[in-house]
């Protein structure tokens, strides 16, 4: 009868033994994966920060862009220019004028 007594305490003991390694095992595993959750989503953070003000850039840029294209229009009407298929007429002041 003791022998099977202590065969059981073994058998006991052993499976306390691996169940308490193998919850160290997952208690271990699951901070580390918090960890690397908590880094990507400081990652990510960044990325979306640098998202925002790239943005910012990419709109202040266009409408630089569109202030110089009519910078551009500008310049080259007073030089006489015209687009494709416009006309351009100039005002001769004096050759009309009736009193």
């Amino acid at each position: 009868m003791r022998a099977v007594k202590r065969k059981g305490k073994k058998r006991s003991i052993f499976l306390r033994v691996a169940l308490a390694a193998f919850s160290i095992y997952v208690v271990v595993m699951l901070i580390q994966l918090q960890l690397e959750i908590s880094k990507r989503q400081k990652k990510i953070d960044e990325l979306d920060i640098a998202s925002v003000l790239l943005q910012k850039e990419i709109e202040e840029l266009e409408k630089q862009s569109e202030n110089y294209e009519k910078y551009l229009e500008k310049k080259a009407r007073e030089q006489g220019m015209a687009r494709p298929g416009e006309t351009i007429y100039i005002e001769i002041p004096g050759k009309n004028d009736r009193k």
